[in-house]
């Protein structure tokens, strides 16, 4: 595929930069945030109502909130009168400071606050309801609603190191198990909402949340977990929240799941963390968000692994100098990045400038350090034969020349580097691995391959299949201005001509399928003649050839992917997108504005198609100029209406000669004749 590739990875660099807020500081329990789920408004009162132990204040219908409770004694039994007002909720300040171990809440009580007024109780070991409430309950000194859907608090200090959720439980209330002891909680699959610092500071080693239905892990949930060393997170995820894993020291390494769209500042600053792989799906990254200590000082060496021009890559090197904020992450691509991986798992040896490893007592050629002009790879090492060129071996090297001995039977991904101008493979190859084995080869002028009993083929410095029957790659400095596919070819590869600014004229009036890119970005190409048997084109096959302004499509045409014919990249709708300011930026990558379409179609272009074909539907629905009605003579599309006159016109000259020659040979019969 191409080396941009228009507007969704165009915006995913443009979202890492839109709604950022910068958080200096990280307080242990942030009041500022409001829970959703809050069931009552809860404002502070003004003045409040001291009676014994208690504060209180009073709704419009009498009934009294408890806002504080002085009492130091270790039992506190809340009345469920107070001055002669029933006491129906209990407010979020209300045991501030204290050092209670058990809690009795009077039936009573309608509402309990949502922020959890037990998160400051860290003696708390249990909590109980005094009579049947219509409201909550408790369970072994566990709070719940009534329905048992919601758990609203674990106390801090009860004993044991592990206990099991419910499966009743849809909701996991805010700060629930703020400071527990527990090191293994199990979640069920019913959990749909876990509430911010609903795990702060507990003991917890581990999480599995891959049964629920959440879709974010809220603000500061499992903050300063020092011992979490595991944690499974559920695939439909889409966000990770402010500072969500800070401070989890034992954290160095979790998968994030293929959906997620959005981590904000600071979610993992202060993890264990070396490296971290970003799925293309996400969008924004916050301030911090991975490679920071607790004390926002740059972890060194840490790595970052997405898809090229995404967001991750943007992160990687992400400034702000208003915050003198400035990343300078290692960037590198998913498929660098596991190559890598498997590469340390290879026992490596070297062999004058070529790394290798051995298998079977034969040779895989892994890495070459050649500085010479052309590379000649040995048939053999140590007395083995050399089979294999290893994914990416060539891909540093610097050579114009590499030749590979007959005994190379496969070739890795991605082997060769741009810097190769001709590449002799051998002709016993029988696999050469990746769609686009040549797509980064951006000096490559030929390919070659020597005689041999293997599965390519070549002639004039084109790639084929054995029988060319199929085209696997042209190469990208090919200065040929005009190609015809021998009339073997049936099929053109992924990216086989992508990216060669020389070639003007094609004909491959042979081919019945095109694949993904085919002539992807072709500037100069002016002409294609196409086959009457052509059945598929796949995505992007013509895109970017802005000089191409008409094909001509048939009847057999069974699929044409997206932008196959007609369309460019808008560089200046881009350049504009790229200069929008930032609440601009904020709106598209939010969904709150439509994100601007960075490809067009070409000036001019037209396809000529009968009605009711694949070919004449595509460019309805397009909005390409459509011209039915005509047949292709040589180069030209002719009117068949036209041709049809033409050929009356012709019969009538035809049969007046034919009248004038047979009414001649009448007369001179009758001359005759007489």
């Amino acid at each position: 595929m191409p080396v941009y590739k228009k507007i969704t990875a165009f915006i995913l660099s443009l979202a890492v930069c839109s709604s950022m807020v910068y958080l200096p500081v990280i307080s242990g329990y942030a009041d500022e945030y409001i829970y959703e789920d809050s069931t009552q408004p809860e404002t502070e009162a003004e003045e409040y109502t001291v009676s014994g132990d208690y504060s209180y204040s009073l709704s419009d219908d009498g009934t009294a909130r408890i806002e504080k409770c002085t009492s130091q004694e270790k039992e506190i039994v809340i009345p469920d009168t107070i001055d002669g007002h029933s006491v129906t909720e209990i407010g979020r300040y209300t045991f501030e400071e204290s050092s209670v171990e058990s809690v009795v809440i009077p039936a009573s009580v309608e509402y309990i606050s949502a922020e959890n007024p037990f998160v400051q109780c860290t003696s708390l070991k249990e909590i109980k309801i005094d009579g049947e409430s219509d409201y909550y309950f408790c369970d072994d000194g566990v709070l719940y609603t009534k329905d048992m859907k919601k758990l609203s608090c674990y106390p801090q200090a009860k004993s044991g190191t592990s206990f099991e959720i419910p499966d009743t439980v849809e909701q996991i209330g805010i700060a629930a198990f703020y400071g527990t002891s527990l090191t293994d909680i199990k979640i069920p699959d019913s959990v749909s909402k876990i509430g911010r610092h609903a795990f702060a500071s507990s003991a917890i080693t581990s999480i599995d949340l891959s049964g629920t239905s959440i879709d974010a892990v809220d603000v500061m949930t499992f903050m300063n977990c020092k011992s979490l060393s595991k944690v499974i997170l559920p695939e439909n995820l889409e966000g990770i929240a402010l500072s969500a894993f800070y401070g989890c020291k034992a954290l160095e390494d979790i998968k994030l799941p293929e959906n997620l769209v959005e981590i904000d500042q600071n979610a993992f600053m202060g993890t264990g963390l070396k490296k971290i792989v970003i799925p293309s799906s996400v969008m924004s990254i916050g301030y911090s968000a991975f490679g920071y200590d607790e004390n926002e000082n740059p972890i060194a060496d840490f790595v970052i692994v997405g898809e090229s021009g995404s967001a991750a890559q943007m992160y990687a090197v992400d400034t702000d100098s208003e915050y003198n904020y400035a990343n300078n992450f290692t960037f590198t691509t998913i498929e660098a990045d596991e190559a890598y991986e498997e590469y340390l798992k290879l026992d490596t040896k070297m062999y004058d400038e070529f790394e290798y490893f051995t298998e079977n007592n034969e040779v895989t050629i892994v890495f070459c350090y050649s500085s010479e002009n052309t590379v000649n790879v040995p048939e053999e090492i140590d007395g083995m034969k050399v089979t294999a060129i290893y994914k990416n071996a060539f891909v540093t090297c610097s050579s114009a020349e590499i030749i590979l001995p007959n005994t190379i039977k496969t070739i890795g991904e991605g082997a060769f580097s741009s810097y190769v101008v001709r590449l002799v493979i051998s002709g016993n190859c029988t696999s050469i691995e990746g769609e686009e084995p040549f797509l980064m080869c951006s000096n490559l002028k030929e390919i070659e391959v020597s005689e041999g009993d293997g599965e390519y083929s070549s002639l004039d410095g084109v790639l084929y299949n054995k029988d060319k029957t199929r085209i696997i790659a042209y190469p990208l400095e090919k200065r040929d201005s005009d190609f015809k596919a021998p009339d073997t070819v049936r099929e053109i590869s992924a990216s086989a001509f992508c990216n060669n600014k020389y070639l003007q004229t094609v004909d491959i009036s042979t081919v019945t399928d095109i694949y993904n890119f085919a002539f992807d970005n072709c500037p100069a190409l002016k002409s294609v003649k196409l086959s009457k048997d052509l059945k598929v084109v796949g995505n992007d096959a013509f895109y970017g050839c802005t000089q191409l302004k008409s094909v001509r499509l048939y009847d057999k045409l069974e699929t044409i992917g997206d932008y196959a014919f007609g369309y460019e990249y808008d560089e200046e709708t881009a350049q504009e997108t790229a200069n929008a300011s930032e609440e601009e930026l904020s709106a598209i990558a939010n969904g709150q504005a439509e994100a601007p379409e960075l490809d067009k179609l070409v000036d001019d272009f037209k396809i000529y198609a009968d009605e009711n074909t694949m070919g004449y539907d595509y460019a309805k629905a397009c909005g390409i100029e459509t011209v039915t009605g005509t047949m292709q003579i040589g180069n030209n599309n002719v009117s068949k209406g036209f041709l049809y006159a033409l050929a009356g016109t012709a019969g009538a000259v035809i049969l007046a000669v034919i009248g004038i020659f047979a009414g001649s040979k009448i007369k001179k019969g009758g001359k005759k004749k007489s």
